[in-house]
């Protein structure tokens, strides 16, 4: 009989020392400050579509075909406005 001392015939217990390598290596995941651009766009479109139930809840009459593109082309355009905003900002602030 033959004594195993390979790793594969070794029982695993605890922790080895590769995986704590690995770990004291890494670092937290980086959290993103402000105001997500997509969150502020919907709840732009909530708060119009609020104030356009009120509207016709007080008695105007509203084009609701109108209303709706408009309100979508103001949401796409803010969608895609707001990021370049953002990446401008950034990259200002990176330089200071």
């Amino acid at each position: 009989m033959s004594t195993a001392t390979t790793p594969e015939d070794q029982p695993v217990t605890g922790t080895s020392d590769a995986t704590s390598d690995v770990t004291s290596d890494t670092t937290p995941p980086v959290h993103r400050t402000g105001v997500r651009v997509g969150t502020v766009a919907w709840g732009l479109i909530v708060v119009l579509v609020g104030v356009g139930v009120l509207i016709v809840a007080a008695g105007y009459t509203i084009d609701v075909q109108l209303a709706a593109i408009v309100l979508l082309i103001a949401a796409g355009v803010a969608l895609i406005v707001g990021p370049l905003v953002q990446g401008l900002r950034r990259g200002r602030a990176g330089e200071r």
